[in-house]
This record gives structure tokens, C-alpha cells and sequence, in this order.
């Protein structure tokens, strides 16, 4: 992968992983975060973020993050000068009467903390469920791996009009060609 010289053409990318790891008996998901112009540009990076087996990764859901309900969302090399809002993602589950399911719910959301970003997804997502409660939640600045020589850093920027970024969902496997090359980096 090369080099990234600027955030003007690249894109935060929140993805939804599904593949398979030794013993289980059901398709896996995870979520990774990662940056480049194109989702094909981070299949490097969802890899190295994987933890089941490589062969038959594939993203099931993806979404290019540059806007969150009421900001703009930048990177840049600097991290923020002790910003007001912070870029957090979290899913929340919560169960269905006579389902045999957890059923989740995954938000990205800009909160002064942890604990009011939680508040607002338990009162907005999985309307209806029982027990709704947090299962993860972090800052997306905490956990962006980049495989360049400095990291990127979320900066927002507030903006009235923004909106939740659109979410495309679908089945887009890796290519078995980016698997076994980045398989061969590993060995």
C-alpha cells in the first residue's frame, strides 16, 4: 500500500466485516474502521483487522463516514485540540419475544462522552426490543489503524445539515488475489 499524502482524497470508511473463524458454527461479524480513497484501497487494512480465518472475508455492510447527524467529519494528521464532540460508534443489542436472537443495532454519533453517547442510542435504537443494552462502545479516533507512517485523527465539524452517513449494504468479497498477497506479507 502506498503512502498517503493527503486527507483531501481520502475517505473514513466504517465497515461491516462477516467471514469465519476455526470452530464456529455461524457466520462472524466485526466492525473495522479504515481510510482510503476507495473501500478496494483498505482491503489491507480490513485484513490486518480480522481475526478469524482470510479466506472468504467479506464486507456485509459499509459506510463512507463524512458526515454524522449534526457535523462534518475531516481527518487529519493533528489530533484535536480538546474538542467538545467526539466521533463515537456503538451497537447496542437488545431481544425479540420468541426470537432466537440477539438483535443488534450499530450508530455512529458525536457526544460530548461515553456515557451521553450511550444514553442516546439505549433512547433511539432498537425501539421496542427488551432489554436493550450497550454492548460496545468507543471513539472512533481510539481505534482507527492505519497502516501509514502517522496516524489520522476524526476532527468534526459542526454543521446543522448533516446527517448519518448512507449505509450500503450488500455482499463484497475480498478478492481471493488481495488474500493470498497479503497472506504471503504474513508469512
Amino acid at each position: 500500500m502506498t503512502e498517503i499524502a493527503s486527507a483531501t482524497n481520502l475517505n473514513l470508511f466504517a465497515v461491516l466485516l462477516g467471514g469465519r473463524a476455526a470452530g464456529c458454527r455461524v457466520e462472524l461479524h466485526d466492525v473495522a474502521f479504515a481510510v482510503g480513497q476507495s473501500l478496494e484501497d483498505t482491503h489491507e487494512q480490513l485484513l490486518g483487522q480480522w481475526f478469524g480465518q482470510p479466506q472468504g472475508l467479506h464486507v456485509d455492510a459499509y459506510a463512507v463516514v463524512d458526515q454524522v447527524e449534526g457535523y462534518r467529519v475531516r481527518l487529519e494528521r493533528q489530533p484535536p485540540d480538546q474538542p467538545e464532540q467526539r466521533l463515537y460508534f456503538i451497537n447496542i443489542g437488545g431481544y425479540r419475544p420468541n426470537e432466537f436472537a440477539e438483535q443488534h443495532a450499530y450508530a455512529l454519533l458525536a457526544a460530548a462522552n461515553k456515557a451521553k453517547a450511550k444514553a442516546r442510542a439505549k433512547r433511539t435504537l432498537l425501539p421496542g426490543h427488551d432489554s436493550v443494552h450497550k454492548d460496545d462502545l468507543y471513539e472512533v479516533d481510539d481505534v482507527l489503524e492505519i497502516r501509514t507512517a502517522a496516524a489520522w485523527h476524526v476532527h468534526l465539524v459542526a454543521d446543522p445539515s448533516a446527517t448519518a452517513p448512507r449505509v450500503v449494504n450488500g455482499y463484497f468479497p475480498l478478492p481471493s488475489g488481495t488474500i493470498k498477497a497479503w497472506l504471503k506479507t504474513r508469512s
